[in-house]
């Protein structure tokens, strides 16, 4: 297994600019040091004087592949109009696969840190595609999270590497020789989801997959779900890759409020549909 543990007493150097504050919601850009590489940035999302209430808190980090910070964005703010604070990251782009799953993995776990600080003390996790995979990685190696939500996931990113037909991986696929190729796959093999999720317990795991993604085989997000510890929950909904059903917020929203103690987070959600 690699290594992915890092001095948790290093300075997070959190910087926030609010962008705005709404119907008793804030919205600010925020950005902290990472553990390795960049300084992780995203959108914190919280209520009104939350953060220096001191209260106790539940909160949920977020992180998307295909839409940035900003596609969880929505969802953040109903965290924070239910009384909790969202942290909605994307994923590091380094050039370097290898490198970005690093630093994606240890963005979630410094936005935990963050959100510890701030006085959370229930933590929940939602990752898209790539984020997916990160969060299954944090899940067996982070124990300040009571529950993931793992949307249109897989084992693993090599595995994503080796079979996605998705244009961007499939270029530098054919780009490559396999003696080139297979190299790069067994480097990003030892991080790979599905190595972790066996030891989420006792967090709670939520599994929403497309029947229709065109980058996701189906045998492999049934590999992802039966590597999982339980409780875990699967659900299948009438998509592609990006899954936008009513129902599968729905479902996300009932999870999260289960398990962080957020009642009114799927009354939030009704309210907007």
């Amino acid at each position: 297994m690699p290594d992915l543990s890092y001095d948790t007493a290093l300075p997070l150097n959190p910087v926030t600019d609010v962008l705005g504050e709404r119907d008793g919601v804030v919205l600010a850009r925020c950005s902290y040091d990472n553990a390795e590489g960049s300084r992780a940035e995203g959108y914190l999302v919280f209520p009104s004087g939350a953060l220096l209430a001191g209260d106790e808190l539940a909160g949920v980090i977020y992180q998307h592949s295909t839409g940035g910070r900003e596609a969880f964005l929505p969802e953040a703010i109903q965290v924070a109009e239910a009384g909790g604070i969202a942290l909605s990251l994307a994923i590091a782009d380094t050039g370097d696969p290898v490198r970005n799953l690093r630093e994606s993995i240890f963005a979630i776990r410094r936005g935990a840190d963050l959100l510890t600080s701030y006085g959370v003390d229930r933590l929940g996790c939602v990752g898209h595609s790539t984020g997916a995979m990160m969060a299954g990685t944090v899940s067996g190696i982070d124990r300040r999270f009571r529950c993931f939500v793992f949307d249109s996931g897989m084992s693993g990113m090599s595995i994503f590497y080796r079979e996605t037909s998705y244009p961007e991986i499939a270029r530098r696929r054919e780009a490559m020789t396999p003696a080139e190729y297979e190299p790069l796959l067994a480097l990003m093999e030892p991080y790979d989801c599905v190595h972790f999720v066996g030891d989420a317990a006792p967090a709670a795991l939520l599994f929403q997959s497309a029947w229709f993604d065109q980058s996701v085989s189906r045998e492999s997000c049934e590999r992802f779900f039966a590597a999982g510890s339980e409780p875990k929950e699967f659900r299948w909904y009438d998509t592609g890759h990006v899954i936008n059903e009513v129902a599968a917020y729905t479902d996300r929203a009932r999870f999260l409020a289960q398990w962080l103690d957020l009642p009114g987070l799927p009354d939030r959600l009704r309210a907007r549909t």
